[in-house]
């Protein structure tokens, strides 16, 4: 979650926002990825579902 600190000034009587600066308090987290994705495409058994194929009642239920 990322911090907003906003500042303000008075041009002919309305305030409006002058600057913002944004401060990020986590670490992204991308490091992990490739080498994930690349072990699943490695691994023997299939990920995700496909779309072009409808998946029968009988086999969502076991």
């Amino acid at each position: 979650m990322s911090i907003i600190r906003s500042q303000y000034t008075n041009i002919k009587g309305n305030r409006v926002e002058s600057s913002r600066r944004t401060f990020k308090v986590e670490e992204r987290h991308f490091l992990h990825e490739p080498k994930s994705q690349k072990s699943q495409l490695e691994s023997s058994h299939q990920h995700g579902t496909r779309k072009d194929v409808k998946v029968k009642m009988d086999r969502k239920l076991t």
